[in-house]
């Protein structure tokens, strides 16, 4: 048995999978496994893998039925087979070492979770971003960058949580992570960064339209998944902090962007309301209070009549 897997979901990549996988067959750590989910592509992308695995005994490639990245996630994690796993999205690349270094982490601190940094590339400019430290459970979620692919995990662990992607939905990945938090025990980090973190125009991080709207579903599933496990009042300023950072943050910042006039009305009042009916006392969280940096105060300036306006701000800042 090998030491890891790397799941790669797959679909219409062909301009980026070959440099994806040449990261990851030219990993110093030999023992893994490579799984391609290729979720329905109709370019040339598996005609690209088929090449690769011909090449390489260690790639997997399944093909299926295109259900969007969360079903091919979950297909994945059903593939999985070896001690430990992790991701990399197929228009993102990595440093050789990374795999070998995160996988002696794990063994040396017997973590479920191995953090480490990595590199935001847009417009042939680079910038670092560095994910931690930070402790489990409550200070994870309030820090925790909530992409999939900086991180290695301990299948077993994952297994046992039976947490799943939200199939259908965005965001997958913030959902699987959330939830996670719960969960953790042990969690390591090396301060290094290995994943190239691609942006380009066809990036989901780059399509504002109404499937922001999504998100909206993803957090409910959320609240849902810690009210069945009886954790919801220990985890709630956490909650709550995470749908003023999202629903005043990210999703604004992306709704905010939508061309449609109405839709992005919309949009942003849809994610304004969630937060005040769910966390109707939002503005006097703890983590507002706290935490350092800009943003916090923005958010705490943030209101019902003045919502539209730094809708219209952050839609002109971002022309």
């Amino acid at each position: 048995m090998n030491k890891l897997s790397v799941i790669v979901p797959c679909y219409n990549s062909e301009k980026y999978i070959a440099k994806c996988l040449d990261s990851l067959v030219n990993q110093t750590l030999k023992d893994l496994d490579i799984i391609i989910i290729n979720d329905g592509s109709t370019d040339g992308s598996l005609e690209i893998i088929e090449e690769y695995a011909a090449k390489y005994p260690n790639i997997k490639v399944y093909t299926k039925a295109n259900e969007g990245i969360a079903a091919a996630r979950n297909y994945a994690l059903d593939k999985v087979e070896t001690p430990y796993f992790g991701f990399l999205d197929s228009d993102d690349h990595a440093e050789q070492t990374m795999f070998e270094k995160l996988y002696q982490k794990a063994i040396d601190t017997k973590a479920q979770v191995v953090v480490s940094n990595f590199i935001w590339v847009e417009n042939d400019k680079q910038r670092l971003e560095k994910e931690g430290p930070y402790e489990p459970h409550q200070d994870m979620m309030i820090n925790l960058f909530a992409v999939l692919w900086n991180k290695l995990y301990e299948t077993q662990f994952v297994k046992n949580t039976h947490i799943r992607f939200p199939d259908g939905n965005r965001y997958e990945d913030a959902y699987f992570l959330y939830c996670l938090c719960a969960y953790v025990e042990k969690i390591a980090f090396v301060d290094e960064a290995f994943v190239y973190y691609v942006q380009h125009g066809k990036s989901i991080t780059h399509t504002n339209n109404h499937e922001v709207k999504n998100m909206i579903t993803v957090f409910n599933k959320i609240v849902e998944h810690y009210q069945q496990i009886d954790k919801y009042q220990q985890y709630h300023d956490e909650l709550e902090y995470l749908h003023i950072k999202f629903f005043l943050g990210n999703s604004f910042l992306r709704s905010a962007k939508i061309k449609d006039k109405q839709d992005r009305s919309e949009t942003i009042m849809m994610g304004w309301q969630l937060l005040n009916e769910r966390f109707p006392h939002w503005s006097k969280n703890k983590y507002l209070k706290i935490l350092p940096g800009m943003k916090n105060k923005y958010f705490k300036i943030v209101r019902s009549w003045n919502i539209m306006f730094f809708a219209w701000v952050f839609r002109n800042l971002a022309k």
